[in-house]
């Protein structure tokens, strides 16, 4: 492929889903490429990219593309400090909530946002299960929580809206979570239980176009190893976004390294060296001193 071709192939591409692909990858999309033409009988780069272009080629082809594109390396607890920050932060609102308002149930909304085979999604919902039931036996209080996780993969939200996972992804979970929460397949594999699997839901949907999908405010927007793909413009566009989406006083937790620095004065970084979060400005000087009390916390 001429570089002329690729740098029709990288601007397609960006310009389709945000995703950009540096001279480095070159060879990587080759490959790619060679083994969806393969499928479809083609042998020109020139002659797929133009149907591609036109709209030619079936939606589900060009996500089976976008799909062997992205990396989808992940596992359940990847990382704990932003997990147990997260965990921090919904108990400190759950209590928050509960002293507020004693004869009313808090609630709690995550978004998992590039959830990929759905193991940071469960991850969350199962330590909000532990949170909820320690909450309830020592103060008998309850609290609603739900887990959505979105990715541009159809094959990888078909794997974890099953939520069936080889025996191997076992060696990531804590012995005790896996006897209370996961049920064991005659064939070795293990399923998360279904009353974990109520509390998520899994939407496919493109990080580039969320103005145009669903409205629900969350409390956590947790966002990580997804703007990897992205340059700096589209990065800043991704975190516009995701602000419209998260509540007053949420919490947006990013990976290590995907932005140095965001232009928005509604976020305040919080102070932990071992993760990547920042809090939205909330509308009232109550909720602010929620959050300056949660803060302290994280660290």
């Amino acid at each position: 492929m001429e570089n002329e071709a690729f740098s029709l192939w990288q601007s397609m591409l960006e310009k389709k889903t945000g995703m950009w692909l540096p001279e480095t990858r070159k060879a990587f999309l080759i490959t790619s490429l060679n083994r969806h033409m393969r499928e479809i009988g083609l042998v020109d780069y020139q002659e797929y990219y133009h149907m591609l272009d036109r709209g030619l080629i079936s939606s589900l082809e060009w996500a089976k593309l976008v799909d062997s594109l992205t990396v989808h390396e992940t596992c359940f607890y990847r990382d704990k400090d932003s997990l147990q920050l997260v965990i921090n932060f919904c108990r400190n609102k759950i209590l928050a909530d509960l002293k507020n308002e004693p004869s009313e149930n808090s609630n709690i909304q995550i978004w998992s946002v590039g959830c990929s085979t759905g193991e940071e999604t469960y991850t969350l919902a199962l330590e909000l299960e532990k949170l909820k039931a320690n909450i309830k036996e020592s103060s008998g209080n309850q609290f609603y929580y739900g887990v959505t996780g979105i990715d541009v993969s159809y094959p990888s939200l078909a794997i974890a809206r099953d939520g069936i996972y080889a025996e191997k992804h076992k060696d990531f979970i804590p012995d005790a979570t896996v006897n209370h929460y996961f049920d064991c397949l005659s064939d070795g594999h293990i399923q998360v239980n279904k009353e974990i699997r109520q509390r998520t839901c899994f939407i496919q949907s493109n990080i580039l176009e969320l103005e145009s999908g669903f409205e629900q405010l969350f409390d956590v927007i947790y966002c990580q190893n997804v703007m990897i793909y992205f340059r700096a413009q589209k990065k800043e566009l991704v975190i516009k976004n995701l602000i419209k989406r998260l509540a007053p006083g949420g919490v947006l937790v990013l990976g290590h390294g995907e932005i140095t620095s965001t232009q928005c004065s509604e976020l305040k970084r919080v102070d932990n060296k071992r993760c990547l979060a920042f809090v939205k400005s909330a509308n009232d000087s109550n909720r602010a001193n929620q959050i300056t009390s949660i803060n302290s916390e994280f660290a």
